[in-house]
């Protein structure tokens, strides 16, 4: 039953009684439960959109990140063989896809696929992801080429589902306004959790199932992946014009042209590439080191579990903090 408290500036305010079953309490301020939450999204903006960013941030970012890097990193080292230079090289061909990202996104949004501007590139994505990592954990006398082409098609497969989750937040955030933040919420809780989770795992996967076995596990991101684009909800769209789709590319090439001549907008851009360009890398060498048998295997994910910890926390924190004082 609702309690009335008075409070110290005379007014009085009608507090609800807490959720039975889940529901944590800090202090005096009733912090609505994880549940309670993922259900108010899910009848709001649909269950199939909470799948859809829990499989792209949690499970194919987060987990599949996570135990990637970890994996990619031993696979370089002890099954190709290949000095740090080479791998560190082979890494930053295969992020290539990432630089291109908002040419996925000019895709999702000017080109749609049987009537559909997400679905098919879900599907696309998962496809992609699940045979490149089927071929590469299967085949046990893989070049260095191909390998590098099937970690590469991975990469390109997360990156478009990256992009196309991207553009459902910022849709549905148009949509629903209220419900913005939550979203930000959301994408940013899965992939704390899911890296938390696949760094935990990482080490013990690689030292069971070798790096090959532990690449193949990946496939099962990609697998959600594409199950989120076969379940999602989305409006069909009908009588579309493909033969204007040059005309809508150069259009939304000419806005993002003008959107980089704010100040406001690559300013931040150019810092952002200088300081990203320009920063010594030494991972690739501090992979073979800290790999060294004198050290032990294992060591590589407890460096990354706990940044994804505290990421985690730090999250944690932030829902503590709009949820006891609302705006």
């Amino acid at each position: 039953m609702a309690q009335i408290e008075p409070q110290e500036d005379g007014h009085l305010r009608l507090q609800e009684p807490a959720a039975a079953g889940c529901g944590v309490i800090i202090g005096k301020s009733c912090v609505a439960s994880p549940c309670r939450w993922l259900r108010r999204l899910s009848s709001q903006l649909h269950w199939s959109f909470v799948l859809a960013v829990v499989a792209v941030y949690g499970a194919c970012q987060g987990v599949g990140n996570a135990v990637g890097s970890v994996a990619a990193g031993y696979y370089w080292k002890d099954v190709q063989r290949v000095q740090p230079s080479a791998a560190q090289f082979y890494q930053g061909v295969t992020d290539a896809p990432w630089v291109v990202k908002p040419l996925w996104g000019l895709l999702t949004d000017v080109l749609p696929v049987a009537g559909y501007r997400r679905r098919p590139y879900f599907v696309l994505a998962g496809v992609v992801g699940v045979s490149s990592m089927l071929m590469l954990s299967l085949h046990r006398g893989l070049g260095i080429m191909p390998a590098l082409l099937a970690l590469t098609a991975q990469s390109a497969g997360a990156a478009i589902a990256d992009v196309t989750v991207d553009a459902l937040v910022a849709q549905n955030s148009i949509t629903h306004p209220p419900l913005a933040s939550d979203m930000q919420s959301l994408c940013g809780f899965s992939s704390s959790l899911g890296a938390l989770l696949g760094f935990s795992i990482s080490g013990l996967l690689v030292h069971s199932m070798g790096s090959q076995g532990a690449l193949g596990l990946l496939s099962i991101p990609s697998a959600l992946v594409l199950s989120a684009g076969i379940l999602l909800k989305e409006n069909h769209v009908s009588e579309f014009d493909y033969k204007q789709v040059h005309k809508k590319f150069y259009k939304a090439i000419q806005s993002m042209g003008a959107t980089l001549k704010c100040p406001e907008v690559w300013r931040p851009c150019v810092y952002m590439f200088v300081s990203h360009n320009l920063s010594l890398d030494i991972q690739g060498g501090m992979f073979y080191w800290y790999t060294d048998p004198v050290v032990g295997t294992g060591f590589s994910e407890y460096r990354d579990l706990s940044v994804s910890s505290t990421q985690l926390v730090q999250l944690v924190h932030y829902l503590e903090f709009c949820y006891t004082k609302p705006l």
